[in-house]
């Protein structure tokens, strides 16, 4: 089988769920992963030959007999024919320059919340260089994270699923203390297995229900920040089945007679756990932006790349 040939392949094996575009970005998913076939080979040498399915079996350096990467190449193919995610089919997805673990009863992470984390990073450190500009014997003017009672500066992620928002930030800001947490075992069970360098602590993950008071114990935060369910029941008319039939529903959906139960909770546990000159990070349903400002008094909206008011910030 050609290059190109594989491309036409997946194109028309994915036809029913993807469109052209989207399939052919697919292809290329799966050549990288499995074959290190860059795209743009696909320009260069389009009748490049590959190993099929009908190759022996090969031994890696380790000396155990493993099937050929094509084979396993035209498996996950046939796996994502039945809709399965692609993240799941490859066991990994990209997020904010990092290399993340997700599978079944895990989220996956989504464009929006890289850009929830880029805001995050982009306003602490505008913060640190304006108070590094104030007073220059400061914590932030040696580079670290300011916080009061000479306590570290402490980040809590609400719902934090594959923990990806927690890792990213924990590898951003060495110097911070950086907590998760969700309800979800099989959630948690990624977050705590993520191999993300970090310069400083591991995020620290802990089972908690967000629609319940928070645990004992927690210390004050200087960043709260959550991407809860928000897609009303309503919506699911509209989404795809790979994310219906194998996404987590409970890291989704909503009731459509409550749409903010979330939200509410998360503002119980920001009265309770963040210091008084905190921040709030929320990404958040567009339908609904006034009504979740409302919970949190000084809070703007702001819109995503698309113009689409997709963050309450405080």
């Amino acid at each position: 089988m050609t290059l190109s040939a594989f491309v036409k392949r997946c194109i028309e094996q994915l036809s029913p769920l993807y469109p052209e575009a989207e399939a052919k970005s697919i292809a290329f998913r799966l050549l990288e992963h499995y074959l290190d076939i860059p795209s743009y080979k696909y320009i260069s040498d389009p009748e490049m030959q590959l190993t099929v399915d009908d190759a022996p079996l090969r031994s890696d350096s380790d000396g155990r007999a493993r099937p050929d990467r094509a084979s396993e190449m035209l498996d996950a193919l046939d796996e994502l024919a039945t809709a399965r995610p692609l993240q799941y089919v490859l066991g990994s997805t990209e997020f904010c320059g990092h290399r993340f673990k997700v599978g079944e009863g895990c989220l996956i992470p989504r464009p929006e919340t890289e850009e929830l984390v880029s805001r995050i990073i982009d306003d602490l450190y505008s913060e640190n260089d304006s108070e590094s500009d104030d007073a220059p014997s400061s914590s932030a003017s040696s580079g670290h994270l300011a916080s009061d009672n000479d306590s570290p500066f402490s980040i809590l992620d609400l719902c934090t699923g594959s923990g990806c928002i927690a890792w990213s930030l924990a590898a951003e800001f060495p110097e911070a203390m950086v907590y998760g947490c969700d309800l979800s075992d099989a959630a948690l069970r990624y977050a705590c297995r993520q191999r993300i360098k970090v310069g400083g602590a591991k995020p620290i993950f802990f089972t908690a229900d967000v629609l319940a008071v928070p645990p004992a114990g927690l210390p004050k935060f200087d960043v709260i920040v959550s991407n809860p369910p928000y897609i009303c029941d309503s919506e699911r008319a509209a989404m795809r089945p790979n994310v219906l039939d194998f996404e987590p529903a409970e890291a989704l959906f909503v009731p459509d007679d409550d749409p903010l139960k979330f939200y509410r909770a998360i503002a119980r546990w920001a009265d309770a756990l963040l210091r008084p000159d905190g921040h709030i990070y929320l990404e958040i349903n567009e339908r609904f932006g006034p009504d979740v400002a409302a919970l949190f008094p000084g809070s703007r909206i702001l819109p995503d790349i698309f113009g689409r008011d997709r963050f309450v910030v405080r």
